[in-house]
């Protein structure tokens, strides 16, 4: 290359001489070709963020999901919720009734020898079935509590959560 030019030099001058005949074009038809453009109209921010009214949203889906595809996920998380509830109460109950049975639920430190005093006394079984009963009781809590967002945020109806 030559000193002072670089690979698009050649290219200038046709780019140059290209707009010159742009412009002589629009100089012959008497117009100018910035003062033509009209400034745009102003817009509220309001109306900027709704549909025009002339779009019509199909009603039968919101969110990806149809009216009963939203029913019954909610129907699944409430029966899920509701199983996990009755789940954590029967072991509840059994825990109550295995505690009037039994006297080992005389707690003393252990190796001191005190009459029914017991080295474990709680029932170990039962107290792991409580943990994960509280486990899933607070997992479909959640799962309920993100579906509901999740429907807020779609803006599914009312009654498409029945």
């Amino acid at each position: 290359m030559q000193p002072g030019w670089n690979r698009f030099g050649p290219c200038r001058g046709v780019l140059a001489a290209l707009a010159l005949a742009v412009g002589y074009a629009f100089a012959a038809a008497g117009e100018e070709p910035e003062a033509k453009a009209a400034p745009p109209p102003a817009v509220d921010m309001d109306r900027l963020l709704k549909l025009p009214p002339t779009v019509e949203i199909p009603r039968e889906q919101i969110g990806s999901a149809t009216k009963s595809q939203w029913r019954a996920r909610f129907v699944s998380a409430r029966a899920e919720h509701e199983a996990a509830l009755a789940a954590l109460e029967a072991a509840q109950k059994k825990l109550g009734t295995v505690a009037e049975e039994t006297d080992s639920w005389q707690i003393a430190p252990p190796g001191s020898g005190a009459k029914g005093a017991s080295e474990a006394p709680v029932d170990y079984q039962l107290k792991q079935e409580m943990r994960r009963q509280r486990e899933d009781l607070t997992r479909s809590e959640k799962n309920l509590r993100e579906l509901t967002i999740e429907a807020d945020l779609a803006g599914v109806p009312a009654d498409w959560r029945e």
